[in-house]
């Protein structure tokens, strides 16, 4: 299966998922959108779409309105840096 065409699937209610991820988890789960974990799956999916790392954080970081050095952290933390 190429990475074109993965299954997601949301990890709150198991439906199938289309690109981008967190689309459906702001509209579906607004209470697991502002969770930071959330930003451990997009930062993976921007990476593998070819981002580079600072560019990926920066996007997160005007998604959900928090610093690059909060993500970078938090991403640091969670063994993804």
């Amino acid at each position: 299966m190429s990475d074109e065409e993965e299954s997601r699937f949301c990890p709150y209610c198991g439906v199938a998922l289309t690109k981008p991820y967190w689309v459906h988890i702001q509209k579906e789960h607004p209470e697991k959108y502002a969770q930071k974990e959330t930003w451990i799956k997009l930062y993976q999916d921007y990476r593998k779409i070819g981002m580079d790392q600072d560019v990926s954080i920066k996007v997160i970081s005007e998604l959900f309105n928090s610093t690059s050095e909060e993500i970078t952290s938090f991403l640091k933390n969670s063994d993804e840096l």
